[in-house]
């Protein structure tokens, strides 16, 4: 990581847990529900009763408007589709994008959007709320599909504040969000992890080529919290909050 992100004195690594769109649509029932997204839950509680007094965490919150273009019901297209879009941004200017149509998810101020029961969720959690805007998709953490042209995210700033060297990466989906919240990371200087027990993906095919270009990139992967704690515990146990 460059010096621009991690001081002399805080040169050491420094670890977050960023649980990606823990959230009740992308759940059992849900309108977009990842298949067996719920059962990672408890992994992800796991790890962090394991890093309670250590590591910090934020969790990304799909918060979308009800016309949100991601939705088929929006343009009125079939859904699990991809279709191209010709739409009007905030600054006047109108772009093209490949759009995966959805199912309408994650709408501000419903059920769906609140995050799972039982994820253990404290009041010094960060969240990220993305999608907010409703002309352009943002499945990384970090903003929108254009590096935040359109809608950037606080977390980058909140991650230099805190020294942040290492991203511990975890929740829904594997070759969506998290893979593009993954990018984003590698782009901005962190080093990334990621534990498939805590972690569903939406299709064997597209999370299989998320998994490959990440490792390309270097990212590092464990199959469950013990691996992954194993690993890294004298650098856990030994940072303070």
């Amino acid at each position: 990581m460059g010096n621009n992100q991690v001081t002399p004195q805080n040169s050491n690594k420094k670890f977050v847990l960023g649980i990606i769109d823990p959230q009740n649509d992308f759940c059992f029932g849900g309108p977009l529900a990842v298949k067996e997204a719920e059962f990672a839950i408890a992994a992800i509680n796991k790890l962090r009763f394991i890093t309670y007094d250590h590591i910090e965490t934020f969790i990304s919150q799909d918060f979308h408007p009800s016309n949100h273009m991601s939705f088929g019901s929006t343009h009125n297209k079939p859904n699990h589709e991809k279709h191209k879009l010709n739409l009007l941004m905030e600054d006047g200017n109108k772009i093209d994008v490949e759009q995966v149509m959805w199912p309408s998810h994650c709408v501000q101020n419903t059920q769906g959007v609140e995050f799972h029961p039982d994820l253990i969720v404290i009041k010094q959690d960060k969240i990220i709320q993305k999608g907010t805007k409703t002309n352009v998709e943002s499945y990384s953490a970090f903003g929108d599909e254009f590096g935040g042209k359109y809608e950037k995210t606080d977390l980058n700033k909140w991650l230099h504040s805190k020294y942040i060297t290492d991203i511990i990466l975890v929740g829904v989906a594997t070759d969506y969000c998290v893979y593009n919240t993954a990018l984003d990371s590698i782009r901005n200087g962190y080093k990334v992890h990621i534990i498939m027990s805590c972690t569903r993906g939406v299709a064997q095919d597209t999370t299989e080529k998320a998994i490959y270009d990440l490792i390309s990139k270097d990212a590092n992967f464990y199959k469950s919290v013990d691996e992954f704690y194993l690993k890294h515990k004298n650098y856990i146990i030994n940072a303070k909050l």
